[in-house]
């Protein structure tokens, strides 16, 4: 099962600038013959939860929707260079993940045309082809169909992944998605405490480090790129929190408050905002 993998086609970009944020630079891949770095991949996406589980839980937890969560899609002509591209491609899966989990069906039509652009613009589109887009509008209120209109396009992008080996453009594509459902997770529990339907809620949260520690093991494989230097490190930071916990199987409302700011900060940076 998968979280968000999207493979990158089309042409190198060139860098923007040299801080880092919202990526930039050349595109990275992996020659098929690292089957080091295409297990540790395998390993990773295994390994991390589909976002509607995450979210499902959320849901029937009782917590409203905000709109001021899921990223602007006036944000997407920030992202020229096929790094941004590739990090809010899964900003983007998360939130349609978001809005199809809390039926916020109306809201979902742009989110899926940006999508879609950024999936043409990387070189895939397969994923939000015309025949996916009418089956998302003929599903438009049916949330079981429409979870799985998602996953299969998700799927079509792995197979494009895979035909292409570039695993660390699907890295950054995880990674994104990983960020912003951590980001939804406690922007959406704010300051509530670990009572009654939260303590769920915060055992979700605490579960992250497992997927961390996946993310970052994987991320030493590209080191020795300047594109991934500055989102390892925002990674090895809130991993340094997890790491640090007072309680190795649990969490408090302090450290969910201490991960937040973390998460909001990379997410900041990962959208253009910071």
């Amino acid at each position: 099962m998968l979280l968000f993998i999207f493979s990158c086609g089309g042409t190198t970009d060139n860098k923007e600038g040299d801080d880092g944020k919202i990526g930039g630079g050349p595109e990275v891949t992996v020659d098929s013959t690292d089957k080091a770095v295409g297990s540790k991949y395998d390993f990773m996406i295994s390994n991390i939860p589909i976002p509607f589980d995450i979210l499902n839980k959320l849901f029937n937890s009782g917590v409203p929707y905000n709109g001021e969560l899921p990223n602007f899609i006036s944000n997407v002509s920030k992202y020229s260079q096929s790094n941004a591209k590739a990090l809010n491609l899964g900003i983007y899966g998360a939130d349609l993940t978001y809005l199809i989990t809390f039926e916020q069906f109306n809201e979902m039509s742009p989110y899926l045309k940006t999508s879609k652009k950024l999936a043409d613009e990387l070189g895939i589109p397969l994923a939000f082809d015309k025949d996916a887009l009418e089956k998302y509008d003929m599903y438009k209120r049916n949330k079981d169909s429409l979870e799985q209109m998602l996953y299969r396009s998700y799927n079509a992008v792995d197979k494009t992944l895979r035909s292409n080996q570039r695993i660390g453009m699907a890295t950054l594509v995880v990674t994104g998605g990983w960020v912003e459902g951590l980001y939804l997770t406690t922007k959406t529990l704010g300051n509530s405490p670990p009572e009654g339907n939260n303590k769920m809620l915060y055992r979700i949260i605490w579960q992250q480090h497992i997927y961390l520690d996946n993310i970052v093991d994987l991320m030493k494989e590209f080191k020795n790129d300047k594109e991934f230097s500055w989102l390892n490190e925002e990674l090895m930071g809130i991993k340094k929190i997890y790491d640090n916990l007072a309680n190795k199987n649990d969490v408090s409302s302090e450290e969910v408050a201490i991960i937040a700011a973390k998460v909001e900060v990379l997410r900041s940076k990962i959208i253009g905002e910071g």
